[in-house]
């Protein structure tokens, strides 16, 4: 059965340059491991994707739509679904001298910021810098194995998924969770050691307009900060006997 927009689906993926076969990404440790891309910092597990919301290629989000909860696909997407064709208006010359301003030393193959954009560096003589400003994987076809290993319909699943995303916390279990009976309103208990996270704030605003979004029912948000006193163990003294023989 197709999906439609505002599914929530949790998703593994490998893709791949099918040119030349390089990986661009994975969420299956066996895969990283497979290709030599394995990393222990990252936590290999399935996506959260939601139909219809655009963050993924969109040749890959129209497959998914396709599929059914627990099949797997591999399939191409071509540069115009995927990153793009290659423009050759983003290809531009830049006098070395505007680097040596930035402090920037242009190396080929290197990435550069030019006014907020990134650029790869392409090449470098004659006093003059080649850059492409062309994304990375432009007018490559995408080889993807794909998989729907979910279909989320519960609502506190969905709302643990979007707070995972936003929060980036590992944690996610510790966070209390609590709908309204009329499910108006939303109060979310943030565990003390989740206080300090990077750009929480940031998260917050951006978790609840999600809400917002896909559980129109929801007017309010509530985020609840609890800080309890820890209270010292009293080591007990047994008084001396006055006892004497």
């Amino acid at each position: 059965m197709p999906f439609s927009n505002g599914d929530f689906l949790l998703v593994h993926y490998t893709a791949k340059v099918k040119e030349t076969g390089e990986i661009i990404d994975t969420t299956i440790e066996e895969d990283a491991k497979n290709y030599g891309i394995y990393s222990s910092e990252r936590e290999y597990e399935p996506i959260l994707v939601i139909i219809g919301e655009g963050r993924i290629v969109k040749g890959l989000e129209e497959k998914l739509r396709e599929l059914n909860e627990g099949e797997e696909a591999v399939f191409e997407v071509p540069p115009e679904k995927a990153y793009g064709a290659r423009d050759p208006s983003k290809i531009k010359r830049i006098p070395l001298r505007e680097f040596a301003k930035a402090n920037i030393e242009p190396v080929p193959g290197k990435v550069v910021e030019i006014n907020g954009l990134p650029a790869v560096v392409r090449e470098v003589g004659g006093g003059r810098v080649l850059v492409d400003f062309n994304h990375p994987l432009a007018g490559k076809v995408i080889e993807y194995k794909a998989k729907v290993v979910k279909h989320v319909t519960d609502e506190y699943e969905k709302l643990k998924l979007l707070l995972k995303r936003r929060f980036k916390t590992k944690s996610i279990d510790s966070y209390d969770i609590k709908l309204s009976d009329d499910k108006a309103s939303l109060t979310v208990k943030i565990p003390e050691k989740d206080m300090l996270l990077q750009d929480i704030q940031l998260a917050k605003r951006t978790f609840a307009r999600e809400v917002f979004t896909y559980f129109p029912s929801v007017v309010k948000i509530s985020f609840v900060e609890e800080l309890e006193k820890q209270q010292k163990a009293e080591a007990k003294e047994e008084a001396p006997s006055s006892q004497t023989e």
